[in-house]
């Protein structure tokens, strides 16, 4: 009795770590994946945004100006 016992019981905790060298393995991925993700959205959005604080305080000179010279 004892030994079956003993059997299911390693049954059970071999497939608990399987499950958490899995859990932890799709952790690892899920990271790389969004590390990977991250940084080409950040070399790629980077520039837009650049460029729209430009266009802004181009308009905002030139408002600023316009307001100045109807003053």
């Amino acid at each position: 009795m004892k030994t079956n016992n003993n059997i299911s019981i390693r049954r059970g905790k071999a497939s608990i770590s399987s499950l958490n060298r899995i859990k932890r393995v799709l952790l690892w991925v899920v990271g790389i994946i969004g590390a990977i993700l991250g940084l080409v959205l950040w070399a790629f959005l980077r520039p837009i945004f650049r460029g729209i604080g430009w266009v802004i305080s181009i308009i905002s000179a030139l408002v600023i100006i316009y307001w100045i010279l109807t003053f």
